[in-house]
């Protein structure tokens, strides 16, 4: 196996058994909270279930994020071995803050999403909406369009999209069309992205910029200087990706290739850290 490859399954790992984690945990999450509400008798008790909800939100996600943290040492070790050399002081500090750096980032995703339930809470008992509703309106905050429901077809097209989301990233027209399919559901339902969705994209990002940062700081360390831009192509793949994979450039070259081209998708900072943008999983290989 080559070296890029090795590193591509390390990151693609990691990011799925992060989001296979958060999708259950969020599955808990929304059960539990609805539970509690579910099990009130009067507004007072709804509104106090907000000091629940914090502590479930803590309990049940960022403690389960925080436990994740440690999966980020094998991205750093592998690129560690790609430069040659072995693990400095410098190494261990560079990790520790950039995990501290990446669980606040998903900690800001889970705040807002904490505040987004709470407000469907007190919305629900001050404006008197049943229980049910408040319970579903909470659901949604959390999961969006891919809450438990006791509803075969909408459980179907929920599993197929999520599987085809893993497994066939190119499908992206089949996928959307789905998605409108499962819209229609819940269509007397105002319905946002919801927690999973919003953290789960931060999470694939936060890998990503977590192994840009790391790799520049290795390849300054061991005096490299050429990098190879790597990963797979796919359907919707963006265009500076499609143009510079595979190709390799040193990094006066790719930051002059940054800021004179413009795609569809692309995010502010550094190149080696946001790539082609959001949710890209292309990344730099220090080569020479």
């Amino acid at each position: 196996m080559s070296m890029e490859q090795k590193h591509k399954e390390i990151l693609d790992d990691i990011m799925d058994r992060f989001d296979e984690k958060l999708e259950s945990a969020s599955k808990v999450l929304e059960n539990t909270i609805a539970k509690k509400i579910l099990a009130t008798t009067t507004v007072d008790e709804l509104l106090e279930l907000r000091l629940e909800v914090d502590k479930d939100f803590q309990k049940i996600i960022l403690d389960s994020i925080r436990e994740f943290m440690p999966e980020l040492d094998a991205v750093a070790l592998d690129t560690i071995t790609n430069t040659g050399g072995t693990v400095t002081p410098r190494d261990n500090r560079m990790v520790a803050e950039l995990k501290s750096q990446a669980f606040v980032r998903l900690q800001e995703e889970v705040n807002t999403a904490k505040s987004n339930v709470n407000t469907e809470i007190v919305v629900g008992a001050l404006g008197g909406y049943a229980l049910t509703a408040i319970a579903q309106n909470t659901a949604h905050a959390i999961n969006g369009f891919f809450i438990t429901v006791n509803d075969v077809e909408t459980t179907r097209l929920q599993n197929k999209i999520k599987k085809m989301r893993a497994t066939q990233s190119d499908a992206k027209d089949e996928i959307n069309d789905l998605m409108r399919q499962l819209r229609k559901q819940f269509q007397n339902v105002s319905v946002g992205g919801g927690m999973y969705q919003s953290v789960s994209a931060e999470a694939h990002d936060m890998v990503m910029d977590f192994d840009g940062v790391f790799t520049i700081h290795r390849a300054r360390q061991a005096g490299l200087k050429r990098f190879k831009y790597s990963g797979t192509l796919i359907a919707n793949s963006r265009d500076f990706c499609v143009q510079h994979v595979g190709k390799t450039y040193t990094e006066a070259e790719i930051k002059k290739i940054w800021s004179s081209q413009s795609w569809s998708g692309k995010r502010a900072g550094d190149p080696f850290v946001v790539r082609g943008g959001e949710k890209c999983r292309h990344f730099f290989i220090p080569v020479e």
